[in-house]
């Protein structure tokens, strides 16, 4: 059974754009690599002007493959990330995980 993790971001509003592309195409094709699927990055319309909120949706096979990636830090090295982690360090006030299951609805599922 697929598990989702949940990231939302609280960023600089000035540098929402800078985070959403750095998200979209730098992290993605990474965690790509090692598996994980960036099913959607979204950005909040209504709700506090600053700071912007962004929150993206990643599914992995279960917690062992969070783990895995996570624990073997092998994409800390990647120029992707390096370049993304400076922007990140810029703009992000507070980070949240949640992991979630699914229970229903119609986004597929990779791992099922």
């Amino acid at each position: 059974m697929s598990i989702f993790m949940k990231a939302t971001l609280e960023v600089d509003a000035y540098l929402a754009n800078e985070v959403v592309d750095v998200l979209v195409n730098k992290m993605a094709p990474m965690f790509e690599e090692h598996g994980w699927k960036m099913h959607g990055c979204f950005v909040e319309r209504f709700g506090p002007v600053k700071p912007a909120v962004i929150v993206d949706l990643w599914e992995m096979e279960d917690m062992a493959h969070v783990e895995r990636v996570m624990k073997g830090d092998a994409y800390r090295a990647d120029p992707r990330y390096l370049e993304a982690a400076g922007v990140l360090k810029r703009a992000v006030f507070k980070e949240s995980l949640q992991f979630l299951e699914k229970r229903g609805g119609l986004m597929p599922s990779f791992y099922d």
